[in-house]
């Protein structure tokens, strides 16, 4: 007999969804990976029984790993090139630009049996993605279209236009697409769903690509799948059936809950474009959050499992895994959708939308309004720290209780931008942000203080390419700081060295509620930064403001960081003055407003 364990993973899945600013096609690229991951992966797998559901280690969030066994190494080798070629195959039909990759190696792992010493399956698993990463830095090959008369798409750049919404009817003949009768409708058929059968009117697409591509109306066939997918996104039979991408995870969640409630029914909003979703200030919130301390964990699970002496210790193994990368996918969708609820139901319809471009995993990807998408974050954070302590403690025995040493956390960017701002750049500057929350994160265990995540976040009020380092170097020095970013999630109390960031949010809540006004935000920031004023100057000055505010108002100046110890020290107090004043205006009072209907 011969065995082969099996890794097949999406990769440069950022590049496939962010090719354009469009939110509508970004929507339908997200959906299809989805449906490619959790619809089309198993049943190539599956297929003629080639993998049957006890060699299947794990199938979701864009990876796939699995056993394949036949009595000789060539009819086991065949197997597994046939179904890496298979699921290529299929994502380059179903999503022409998505990058696969299949990798595999050859395994002693046998159930109820140790392995030789060095040869576990845990180091086959580890070599997967030695092999994964070299896959990935061999790159891929692209087509050069820079050539005379050659018309590209107007969404991507990158793609050759094949598709024009003037000659649709014609166009989707010569790409293959089936329509009904009247040519009216686009015909989708899926063998699980017998002979239900999805339906796209062929005047709606004509809309959405001259709305989209208003300068040429000419995209590429990969552009055309896209928009295609959003628009099965809500209704799709199958995507119903199979609770394909966030949305119809959301949406059944938040049916559940207004089951058990009388009123104030919730309802979530997907729109077409960014500019869909500025609000009266033309501003956005993009969150970008991603886990911590997975390697570290895996890490230890390998040396925990090594440690174990019995017979079916690397059965556990695989199980333990299996369970654990099911499980995290679950907690990052769950704890999102718990979290929406909790701040859609205390805010007005307006505001409740989402864009979800990435949630699986560990990541999350979405687009929120401006003044909820900070408070989502963190309470999102906080509740998938919660959870994943939670469920392994759930899952771990006295063999692997100091696997809890490794706690599971997310770190998070958030990126309050004009809706103008190109997406990609937003993804690049909340990327950036969230590394920088990261970097927090590490340097506090380096200092033995909690093992909680952090967020970090920027307002960009004018151009998106804004490099946010330099930015923040030119306003606050060691020696004057006006910046505590990032801030730790979830901390007892502020540190000397971290800050709480709900501390932060409590100040700011209590401003607003005060009406404290932000033109006195703004002169505390600038005569802490005022570089011609000696710092007993800065203290007459101040003094001088506080004489003529309400007793009120002074109390809460208090709150905001005076430190009474250094009062004559102007620059060691307010060292989150720029904090506070940058966000003032996207954060919600809590009073402010309540309710919403069906």
């Amino acid at each position: 007999m011969a065995k082969f364990i099996v890794a097949i993973e999406t990769v440069k899945i950022k590049e496939f969804l962010f090719s354009t600013n469009k939110l509508k096609v970004i929507r339908g690229a997200s959906y299809l990976l989805d449906y490619l991951n959790q619809v089309e992966v198993p049943k190539i797998l599956k297929k003629d029984k080639r993998v049957e559901d006890k060699d299947i280690i794990y199938v979701g969030a864009g990876n796939a790993k699995f056993f394949v066994e036949r009595e000789t190494r060539e009819e086991a080798e065949r197997i597994v090139k046939e179904i890496i070629k298979e699921v290529k195959e299929k994502y380059e039909k179903e999503a022409p630009g998505a990058k696969v990759v299949g990798v595999y190696v050859e395994t002693q792992y046998t159930k109820g049996q140790k392995s030789e010493e060095g040869k576990e399956v845990w180091n086959d698993l580890d070599k997967l993605g030695e092999l994964t990463a070299i896959e990935k830095s061999k790159g891929f090959s692209t087509l050069n279209i820079d050539l005379p008369y050659v018309e590209k798409c107007e969404l991507s750049g990158t793609e050759v236009a094949e598709v024009d919404s003037i000659n649709l009817v014609e166009d989707l003949k010569k790409l293959g697409y089936q329509l009904n009768e009247t040519e009216k409708e686009i015909l989708i058929s899926q063998e699980s769903l017998g002979t239900e059968i999805d339906k796209v009117s062929v005047r709606t697409l004509e809309e959405q690509i001259e709305k989209l591509a208003k300068t040429t109306g000419r995209i590429s066939e990969a552009s055309l799948k896209k928009i295609i997918a959003s628009n099965l996104l809500k209704e799709s039979k199958i995507a119903i059936e199979e609770k394909v991408g966030f949305y119809q995870y959301i949406r059944n969640y938040i049916k559940e809950y207004n089951k058990s409630v009388s009123d104030k029914r919730l309802i979530i909003e997907l729109k077409t474009n960014i500019d869909d979703f500025e609000n009266e200030d033309s501003f956005i919130g993009f969150v970008y959050s991603d886990g911590d301390a997975l390697g570290e964990f895996f890490k230890n699970l390998k040396n925990t499992f090594k440690n174990i002496n019995s017979a079916d210790r690397e059965d556990e193994y695989l199980k333990f895994i299996g369970n654990f990368s099911k499980d995290l996918d679950e907690i990052t969708k769950s704890s999102l959708a718990e979290t929406l609820v909790d701040v859609f139901k205390n805010v007005n319809d307006e505001k409740r939308w989402g864009e979800f471009l990435i949630v699986g995993g560990d990541d999350v990807c979405a687009v929120f309004d401006p003044t909820l998408s900070l408070e989502i974050s963190s309470n999102f954070q906080k509740k998938f720290e919660d959870m994943m302590f939670k469920n392994i403690e759930k899952m771990v025995n006295n063999h692997t209780k100091k696997l809890l040493e490794s706690r599971i956390t997310s770190s998070s960017g958030v990126v309050i931008a004009k809706s103008k701002t190109p997406i990609f750049q937003l993804f690049e500057k909340g990327m950036d942000l969230q590394k920088s929350a990261k970097k927090a994160r590490r340097k506090a265990i380096d200092e033995n203080l909690n093992k909680t995540g952090f967020i970090d976040f920027q307002v960009i009020g004018s151009e998106g390419c804004v490099d946010i380092d330099d930015f923040r170097k030119t306003i606050s020095s060691e020696e004057n700081k006006v910046i505590e970013r990032p801030y730790a999630i979830n901390i007892d109390k502020n540190d000397k060295n971290i800050k709480n960031f709900e501390e932060l949010i409590k100040i700011v809540r209590k401003l607003k509620k005060a009406n404290f006004p932000s033109n006195k935000l703004r002169y505390m920031y600038e005569l802490k930064r005022n570089t011609e004023l000696e710092e007993f100057e800065k203290k007459m000055d101040f003094i001088n403001i506080l004489s003529k505010m309400d007793k009120n108002n002074v109390e809460l100046i208090k709150e905001m960081g005076i430190d009474y110890n250094n009062y004559d020290k102007f620059n060691e107090n307010f060292k989150n003055i720029f904090d506070i004043l940058e966000i003032y205006k996207f954060i919600n009072d809590k009073d402010e407003v309540k309710g919403g209907n069906e």
